[in-house]
C-alpha cells in the first residue's frame, strides 16, 4: 500500500518535471493558484503524469472534484490500494 509521504514525494517529482521548477514543494492545501504556471493545459500534463506514475485512472469528473493536492493524494492512495 502506498503511503501519503511516498505519494507526495513522487508528485513533487512530477510537478517539478512538468513545470520545470525544482523549488516546488507540494502540501495538502496546495492548489493551482499557489503554483506559478499551473494552468489548464499544464493540468492535463500533470494528470497524465500522475496516471502513468501511479497506474491509476481518474475520470474528468473525479479530476474536477479535486480541490487541492491533498484531495489528489487521497484519490491516488484509495485507487492504488
Amino acid at each position: 500500500m502506498l503511503s501519503s509521504d511516498s505519494v507526495y514525494e513522487r508528485l513533487n517529482r512530477i510537478f517539478r518535471d512538468v513545470l520545470d521548477d525544482d523549488a516546488i514543494v507540494l502540501r495538502a492545501e496546495t492548489t493551482a493558484a499557489d503554483v506559478e504556471g499551473w494552468d489548464s493545459m499544464v493540468n492535463v500534463q500533470l494528470m497524465l503524469g500522475v496516471e502513468q506514475e501511479f497506474g491509476v485512472h481518474l475520470s474528468a469528473g473525479q479530476m474536477q472534484a479535486l480541490h487541492n493536492v491533498g484531495d489528489l493524494v487521497t484519490a491516488i492512495v484509495s485507487r492504488a490500494a
